[in-house]
């Protein structure tokens, strides 16, 4: 994948819409791992082998998001569902040994609330928290059909990262 839309070089008449956002460039790393592929990301420097600022700030970006997330991302394979039926723009992956999957959203539920469709809960068992937060988070089993996760109440400033965010679920088939 290539960050600039139309070429995988670098092109001085590029405009900035040329480019893909981070929420593409997120969304398309957390579709590919959670479908057991490996994303490479190229970046087209000028002749003089200078990355652009706009290849340098994506890269950031993506490191600064794989900082808090990198865990649902990194050694993780595929688990039973590749992505959520009930709520969109979510898409697991899991760490079998550890018994852990997570679920990647990105896109921050206005009611505070994330419903699960894939996951069945232990409530004996069962620990969700949010990657980058810390604390676990409350949430309720809907039996077979799923979880709801309570999200924690944060201001934009609070929030452990931006363009998406991953829930680690322990014993949860």
């Amino acid at each position: 994948m290539t960050i600039d839309k139309f070429s995988w070089g670098y092109r001085r008449d590029a405009r900035i819409c040329d480019y893909l956002t981070i929420e593409e460039l997120v969304k398309q790393l957390v579709e590919t791992v959670s479908c057991g592929g490996n994303l490479l990301m190229n970046i087209g420097p000028t002749q003089d082998g200078i990355i652009s600022p706009v290849f340098e700030e994506r890269l950031r970006q993506m490191g600064t998001w794989l900082k808090v997330n990198g865990e649902a991302i990194y050694a993780s394979s595929t688990w039973r569902a590749q992505n959520d039926t009930v709520t969109p723009d979510v898409w697991y992956t899991c760490k079998p040994k550890e018994k852990l999957v997570y679920a990647v959203f990105l896109k921050w539920p206005t009611s505070g609330e994330l419903f699960l469709g894939a996951p069945e809960a232990t409530p004996a068992s069962t620990e969700v928290r949010l990657l980058g937060h810390g604390q676990p988070l409350k949430w309720t089993s809907l039996e077979k059909t799923g979880i709801v996760v309570e999200l924690p109440r944060l201001t934009f400033h609070q929030m452990p990262c931006k363009w998406g965010w991953a829930l680690a679920l322990t014993d949860v088939t």
